[in-house]
């Protein structure tokens, strides 16, 4: 077991033998209708405190308390949080910050409260049914429990292969007897009844868009991001964080050892190495270690099979993955655990944060700002300068006016939406016949924005940062034994960024302005320096394309596979060819993949 699991309600003799002979376990909280059990491991240790009508159980670590009156700092966690809900409910759970679990059994109702830090940075795993809850952030830890079905979730597998923003598996495991509760959600359970709800999103409301002036914007941006990595930092010894050379971890590592007051600490930094110019941004990582003294160590991904680690990957799991570049995770993690660092920085979330989104074209037409619309055009028209492409007035108009205002129903009519097919050809037909798969587009979720770039910019932070890559850092973490923390999503900064105006972070080609000048005075020349960044892809392809023809090579040709009743293997073949031939990108061949590996070890 990786972290931490729990039962509450009657507990079998079989579910109190199992608990009792976990190995590995190094704390325990017993009671007649509770126990809880975890590892101490890098993202925490197991706590517990007791009020004259509360229990409170925690694991994990709390960074920051906004508006604390019944603590102090110095207050054991548990303590902390357990007055916190007690005396203001969810509303004050949502003003924490931290990578936690939090257990909360109110003595006087008998209710029991289970969640995660606000941004859900611990993911927790719930048995479907059943008088007893049974909880964990380790999917596997649950599926050992006596009497709990490890049978396939056949609607999660559709969602999984089936995957759009919208179309993301956040509240299912890949169980039918297990879900998990999406992040930013609450659960309540009270005599086998039990409530899930939304505690915390930042604010959608154009009326609360900040209107202070731009330098005082940039100064309070700058002390919310130096405040959100000094509370995530250790507060002694050596240091480490991830550093590719990007403006997001150039940032992190350099706000680091400015909050290093006398530069002393021993400071480890890594980043992947390709081997090649195309993908690899040398002279950039080269500048940012040597102005902050680290000693850095390239991680040469590519010296063994880059899919090495994908069995691990999929067991940490508990299910296929859908992204490859959880393995490049797994190797940079392990790498720093080699290296004796189990906490670790990373600029994830930097782009999702400040950058913005082009879709502010479409809220631009439907005021008849043509003057705008034209001026915003031009700027990225006929080259991205961001990228340095040649850009398509049809794609430009295409993507960012007529997809975001494009009704849906004519999206169900074109059966496309983001430019993918939907379902794609390739997922077996009986999915839908036998209602595992809706025919029709997914719709997003609430909560619902004022404008469609608000709107956009929400649903990218909430499904493709925190309900997807941040899970994806913590099974890496969770294999590795490193946790590895994220300042630019603390949650003060999140809300913060998001009532900012958008012509702070996306106006007339030019992007991260408050990013840039906030950290002007702490990043090198060469990283302020507007510079096309590079794309270490197409290199990566290349490598794949070898290792897919002798891992999926023969799955194209073999007579049956444990995936056929979910994948029609005989269509991807077209896309494994086009893909091979340098014609097509691999991510519909990797999900079919990594299902079969996933069925094959299961058995």
């Amino acid at each position: 077991m990786n972290g931490v699991m729990g039962l509450i309600g009657p507990l079998s003799e079989h579910e109190r033998t199992h608990l009792d002979r976990l190995g590995g376990i190094d704390r325990r909280i017993d009671g007649d209708d509770l126990r809880v059990v975890a590892t101490d491991e890098p993202q925490g240790r197991l706590e517990e405190a007791s009020g004259p009508d509360w229990r409170c159980v925690f694991y994990g670590h709390v960074f920051d308390i906004e508006d604390e009156r019944e603590t102090t700092p110095q207050d054991p966690p548990a303590i902390r949080l357990g007055h916190l809900i007690k005396t203001r409910g969810l509303e004050g759970l949502a003003k924490t910050d931290g990578r936690y679990i939090v257990l909360f059994i109110d003595k006087t109702t008998g209710k029991t409260l289970l969640s995660a830090d606000p941004l859900g940075m611990m993911s927790i795993f719930v048995n479907r049914s059943g008088e007893t809850l049974m909880f964990s952030n380790d999917v596997n830890a649950l599926l050992d429990l006596p009497g709990i079905s490890k049978e396939p979730d056949p609607a999660a597998i559709a969602e999984f292969l089936s995957c759009s923003r919208y179309n993301l598996p956040v509240s299912r495991s890949f169980y039918a007897s297990l879900e998990k509760l999406p992040s930013n959600h609450a659960l309540t359970y009270h005599k086998g009844q039990r409530r899930i709800e939304r505690f915390w999103t930042p604010s959608l409301n154009r009326d609360e868009v900040l209107r202070d002036d731009d330098a005082t914007i940039v100064e309070t941006a700058r002390q919310l991001m130096l405040d959100a990595t000094r509370i995530r930092m250790p507060q002694d010894g050596p240091m480490a964080a991830a550093l590719s050379g990007g403006f997001d971890s150039s940032s992190i590592v350099s706000m680091m050892r400015h909050l290093d007051g006398d530069r002393q600490r021993p400071f480890t930094t890594v980043s992947f190495n390709f081997g090649s110019d195309e993908a690899d941004e040398d002279d950039l990582i080269d500048a940012v270690s040597s102005a902050n003294d680290t000693e850095h160590h390239r991680v040469n991904v590519l010296d063994t099979p880059f899919l090495t680690e994908a069995d691990e990957a999929i067991l940490s799991n508990g299910g296929p993955l859908m992204e490859s570049g959880v393995l490049l995770l797994w190797k940079k993690k392990a790498r720093l655990a080699q290296l004796g660092h189990h906490t670790s920085l990373s600029g994830l979330g930097g782009d999702e944060i400040f950058m913005g989104r082009m879709n502010f074209l479409a809220d631009e037409l439907c005021q008849l700002k043509l003057g705008s619309v034209y001026k915003e055009i031009r700027a990225i028209f006929p080259y991205d300068r961001s990228t340095g492409k040649r850009t398509s007035l049809r794609k430009v108009f295409n993507a960012y006016i007529a997809g975001p205002l494009e009704p849906h129903w004519l999206k169900n009519l074109r059966h496309s939406v983001l430019g993918s097919r939907y379902p794609p050809n390739w997922i077996r037909r009986s999915m839908i016949e036998d209602g595992w798969l809706a025919s029709s587009l997914p719709r997003p979720n609430p909560p619902f924005a004022d404008t469609i770039y608000q709107q956009d910019v929400w649903e990218v932070f909430n499904l493709e940062l925190i309900q997807a890559a941040v899970p994806y850092h913590s099974v890496a973490g969770n294999g590795t034994k490193v946790d590895t923390r994220f300042p630019l999503i603390d949650r003060k900064l999140v809300e913060y960024m998001f009532r900012v105006p958008r012509r702070l972070k996306i106006s007339e080609g030019h992007v991260r302005y408050v990013q840039r000048e906030t950290m002007r005075p702490f990043l090198p020349p060469a990283v302020l320096q507007d510079h096309l960044k590079k794309d270490f892809h197409p290199v990566l392809d290349v490598r794949l394309r070898e290792e897919y023809a002798d891992a999926i090579g023969p799955l194209m040709q073999a007579k049956s596979r444990l995936s056929d009743d979910f994948v029609d293997w005989g269509q991807l073949k077209t896309t494994f060819d086009a893909f091979m031939a340098g014609k097509s990108k691999p991510h519909a061949l990797w999900v079919a993949y990594a299902l079969e590996r996933w069925l094959q070890l299961r058995t």
